[in-house]
């Protein structure tokens, strides 16, 4: 399987603090990567700041609005836990989607933690039902997006299985 980057999307004109995002596809699904510091430049490493719990919970509560408001016909919230990739330690939870415009079902995953005094989330999407060993390919996604940096994918530049 590989990843194509897609293109890069920036918020910070909307709304500063909120930074890039990188998107990535393949034939299983795609990959968000939000790279952002909410108007700060000191978050501690990993989930341990004092505001990430919070944080983490607003990104919970973004979708609750969505649906709210119509985006999501459903929106099921899956359990939170930490999990260690490359030695650094993700908050992660899971979320069963309906689309309101087209009706289609899919699995959106979430891993969040602080790296380089700013935010890192990676948000992989599947079309429902997801493949059985997503938490594998989050791993190997992440892994190698942490390896190649985040910060500055190359458009040329394809992640790929080896």
């Amino acid at each position: 399987m590989q990843w194509r980057y897609v293109g890069t999307k920036s918020y910070d004109a909307l709304n500063a603090g909120l930074g890039r995002s990188h998107r990535f596809e393949s034939s299983i699904g795609w990959v968000d990567v939000y790279l952002y510091d909410m108007k700060r430049t000191d978050w501690r490493l990993g989930v341990d700041d004092p505001q990430f719990d919070a944080h983490f919970k607003g990104t919970i509560a973004e979708v609750q609005r969505a649906a709210a408001q119509g985006v999501y016909t459903s929106a099921k919230v899956g359990a939170t836990r930490d999990v260690r990739i490359d030695g650094l330690t993700f908050r992660s939870i899971s979320f069963r989607l309906v689309n309101a415009r087209d009706g289609k079902a899919y699995e959106s995953f979430t891993y969040l933690t602080a790296r380089g005094g700013r935010l890192l989330k990676y948000r992989l999407s599947f079309n429902a039902p997801a493949p059985a060993n997503v938490e594998a390919i989050a791993r190997e996604f992440i892994d190698r997006n942490l390896r190649t940096g985040p910060d500055t994918p190359a458009g040329t530049r394809e992640l790929r299985n080896t």
